[in-house]
């Protein structure tokens, strides 16, 4: 067997294509061009036909039929005989002769390549019955049993939501001899490197995208557990179960993606005044929006440390909301040359606002003035919000005093002599209610230019429970009131923070320092005892082995969905309780937890949303 050629295929490149999407199911298929079926040369010598030795010329062929592994008939191959051949078979008897290659179409139309596993191939001539037989290891044969070494393949693109076909491809070299078993595969070939391929709008392209382990993607610990997101289909086969009816044709499914989503709000003083909602599909693109009417520049300013932006990513939650404010956003979205969309107009110098700030935010390049929606950006929200506000003289009253009414479960509950300036937002803080908890601190309120403040969020109390959720966290005390220092049973978990934890040795009522162990950073441990000495706290995590509560923090292993409320940013915490100043979570979104913790001196409780990314429990609302 001759030894296999490299397989060349075209790149996975994730490319997309600008265009209209493709509305019919199109099928098309690439031509090839391959060998013909060889034709006979020369003399025609048939097996079990007379004919004398002096008679045989320069050339002659023997016709044999050859079927593939299966045991399906492909083609009528040929023996070629040179001069000599004929020679040794007109002096000897017998001759060395070669297989054929066989060359066959599948039934799609696809070609196949096959060679003889009979390759020990004997002709010898019988002067007595002036025939000739073939011989195989010294075994008469009348036919070639043959093994496929190379063929193209039929890819069927479907659209997986609707199971529509989408287009078909013949992939030529798929089908390869490999001498190793385990190789019997080929990647299928994206559509974007399919040059007469039709745009595809709206899908990702030929490659799998592991969407569990997406889900579970480490952002702090990505190359070790790096999610798949590229990685190309590869299709794998059986060469001896391949013939001209089987094996060739593959499926590929085309996954919907979610579309790229832009919002544009504007607010004059905090209210709103114009907003906007735009959609791209993946591969598809965002085109030039009709420009809103803007607050008028003489009567109102462009509060540059209030304006956003905001970005969720669909298929990595775990990455939260990206925000960013202030004048380095100002400076990224209307600042830089965007060509025709962020130039002046004619109309008093203004800037197309709205196109400037969806193609500056995208971060993509323009073509034929569009955003391209790039794999990257499919399943993204994009939230821009611009924050004008009044010119107002210096005679004017800047500030109100006024009571608040909040609503609750309870009834309204008032809060008294509340001071803000007019147009910004303030925290109030809700009232305490003997015997109950609020799900909330503080509330968002308005000041307004008619000397009124107020707040359209609701406060629910609850009353207080016997019991709290947060784990059991008291050693048992004797009758002086006084903690024992004998361990007491504890059933809950712990978990380390960023850095490797001490262990300690408890012995004769004393904790020493275990100098061969630690407890490995970000990990987590079930502990079953607690015992305070000379005021602190240690749990046991193993046999004589303990961990200081200002080392560790302590969480109930619970899944839920809180959501977030209706203030531009809810803020993050890592494991240390320490503020997370460039990240946040956008309003009103819902968000997966996977545990309660308690973090910090106070023990505050958090839900857990991401890899060491914490929400306070009072500033969401849990479902």
């Amino acid at each position: 067997m001759k030894t296999q050629t490299t397989i060349l295929l075209s790149a996975l490149i994730l490319t997309s294509f600008c265009g209209p999407a493709f509305q019919a199911a199109t099928i098309q298929a690439a031509t090839t061009d391959t060998q013909e079926i060889p034709t006979p040369t020369g003399q025609i010598l048939n097996i079990g036909e007379k004919f004398e030795l002096s008679d045989l010329k320069a050339e002659a062929s023997i016709p044999i039929k050859a079927y593939a592994e299966t045991g399906q008939f492909l083609e009528i191959g040929y023996i070629k005989l040179n001069q000599r051949d004929i020679w040794d078979l007109q002096q000897k008897k017998e001759t060395i002769v070669n297989t054929p290659t066989i060359y066959t179409k599948s039934s799609w139309g696809g070609y196949l390549e096959y060679e003889a596993l009979n390759i020990n191939l004997n002709m010898v001539y019988d002067e007595n019955t002036k025939t000739f037989t073939l011989l195989d290891n010294g075994k008469p044969i009348n036919k070639l049993v043959c093994e496929l070494y190379e063929g193209s393949a039929k890819i069927h693109y479907i659209l997986k939501d609707t199971n529509e076909e989408f287009y078909s491809y013949e992939q030529t070299e798929a089908l390869q001899y490999h001498d190793d078993p385990s190789e019997n595969e080929f990647r299928v070939a994206t559509l974007s490197s399919i040059h007469d391929a039709p745009d595809l709008i709206g899908y990702f392209d030929a490659y799998d995208i592991d969407f569990d382990a997406l889900a579970n993607w480490n952002p702090l610990n990505n190359y070790e557990n790096e999610a798949n997101f590229e990685s190309p289909i590869m299709k794998e086969y059986d060469r001896k179960k391949i013939d001209k009816d089987n094996g060739t044709e593959y499926t590929v499914y085309l996954e919907k993606a979610k579309p790229y989503t832009v919002n544009f709000k504007v607010y004059l003083d905090n209210k709103p005044y114009f907003s906007k909602k735009v959609t791209g599909e993946l591969n598809g693109s965002i085109p030039l929006q009709d420009e809103p009417k803007m607050p008028d520049s003489k009567v109102a300013t462009l509060n540059k440390n209030k304006t956003a932006v905001s970005s969720i990513n669909e298929y990595l939650p775990q990455l939260g909301t990206y925000i960013q404010t202030g004048s380095v956003l100002h400076h990224k979205i209307y600042e830089r040359n965007f060509g025709e969309i962020g130039a002046a107009n004619s109309i008093e110098g203004q800037p197309n606002f709205l196109n400037t700030g969806i193609y500056g935010i995208s971060g993509e390049m323009l073509d034929n003035n569009q955003v391209v929606v790039e794999d990257e950006n499919a399943g993204r929200t994009t939230t821009l919000e611009l924050y004008y506000e009044s010119n107002q003289s210096d005679d004017t009253n800047s500030t109100v005093t006024a009571n608040v009414m909040i609503n609750s479960n309870l009834g309204d509950q008032v809060v008294k002599n509340v001071t803000g300036e007019i147009g910004k937002d303030i925290q109030v803080t809700v009232p305490k209610k003997d015997g109950y908890v609020a799900d909330k601190e503080t509330v968002t309120a308005q000041v307004n230019q008619d000397g009124t403040i107020t707040t359209k969020e609701k406060v629910t109390y609850t009353k207080k429970e016997t019991s709290e959720e947060k784990p059991n966290n008291n050693n048992n005390q004797n009758g002086n009131n006084e903690i024992s220092n004998l361990p007491s049973h504890y059933n809950g978990l712990v978990g380390t923070m960023k850095k490797n934890v001490d262990l300690y040795d408890f012995k004769t009522g004393q904790m020493t320092k275990n100098k061969q162990r630690q407890l490995a950073a970000y990990s987590d441990w079930k502990v079953d005892q607690i015992i305070t000495l000379k005021g602190i706290k240690y749990y046991r995590v193993a046999t004589n082995e303990w961990v200081k509560d200002s080392d560790i923090y302590r969480y109930v292993a619970q899944k839920g969905i809180v959501d977030t409320k209706d203030v531009e940013v809810t803020y993050l915490s890592t494991v240390e309780d320490k503020l997370i100043n460039n990240r946040g979570l956008a309003a009103n979104t819902a968000w997966k937890y996977d545990r309660i913790a308690y973090l910090g001196s106070n023990e505050t409780k958090y839900y857990r949303v991401a890899t060491d990314e914490f929400v306070k429990a009072s500033d969401v609302i849990n479902n």
